[in-house]
């Protein structure tokens, strides 16, 4: 095994990769902040576009699949799954635009590119936080309830959360710069990805007889895993640990492998674009 191959070596360069995009942390702060102003500068209602699109949609399955299943005819739980796939699908689309629309900064500047992928996660952050306090509000309006200590939570279930969602932009980062096509594809397996998650559907339909197949690999999916811990922590639902190690294992997973793929294809990038 050569110096350049073993463990060791790799070790060492991660190290010095993250130390030196510890050093760049206000650098994807102010990139991510630049991009959120300037993503809102021309709208009148701004951030709270963030947050205004998952409650249309969450209002609309509520209006549509409430007549069909009648667990989903709370707001409150429709709301708590819409704003957690929003912020995952949001970090997928976002992380595939990173690199492309910042292909004047590639050239330009020598920086970590997993910068440009992290301040998009970030800016993504921003309007997620937002939108649990909107959550906290309506449940407070509408169910006159508030939750207890178990809102410490989030304080577990957000950074797994935001560490997942750096991994699946950081895939898509790197599947997105030699594969154009890919942009098109994402907005197709985000709606797939959202009727497979338990948001639109109540839990309860994965008892059904007609449901078991569906069962069976209904909660291979992340986000089975994470809204469960987060409706745990904002609504009331009982938390199962099994879901919270899920997550666990979700992040850890995800975030490393999509990491280290884009690290790894970081040279590279600057010929495809």
């Amino acid at each position: 095994m050569t110096q350049t191959t073993s463990p060791a070596y790799y070790t060492k360069r991660l190290v010095l990769y993250m130390k030196e995009l510890w050093r760049r942390r206000e650098f994807a702060w102010f990139l991510a902040m630049g991009n959120f102003k300037a993503r809102n500068a021309s709208t009148v209602l701004g951030l709270f576009w963030w947050v205004l699109n998952p409650i249309l949609l969450s209002l609309v399955y509520f209006f549509v699949f409430g007549l069909i299943f009648p667990g989903a005819r709370d707001i409150v739980y429709l709301m708590s799954g819409m704003f957690v796939f929003h912020f995952s699908a949001q970090s997928l689309t976002g992380g595939a635009n990173s690199i492309l629309q910042n292909s004047k900064l590639l050239v330009n500047l020598k920086f970590p590119r997993l910068v440009l992928p992290l301040a998009n996660i970030l800016e993504s952050l921003i309007g997620f936080l937002v939108s649990l306090a909107v959550l906290l509000a309506v449940q407070a309006v509408l169910r006159g309830t508030v939750p207890g200590v178990s809102i410490l939570l989030l304080f577990v279930v957000v950074p797994l959360h935001f560490i997942f969602n750096l991994g699946l932009a950081s895939i898509a980062g790197r599947l997105a710069v030699p594969y154009r096509d890919i942009n098109n594809f994402i907005p197709y397996f985000n709606r797939v990805w959202l009727y497979l998650s338990p948001i639109i559907w109540p839990l309860s339909f994965l008892e059904a007889d007609a449901a078991q197949s569906f069962a069976e690999f209904a909660d291979k999916n992340p986000l089975f895993a994470f809204i469960s811990v987060y409706r745990a922590a904002l609504i009331g639902h009982p938390l199962d640990p099994n879901m919270l190690v899920a997550s666990v294992l979700w992040a850890v997973v995800v975030g490393v492998v999509g990491v280290g793929v884009f690290v790894r294809y970081e040279g590279k990038i600057a010929r495809h674009l």
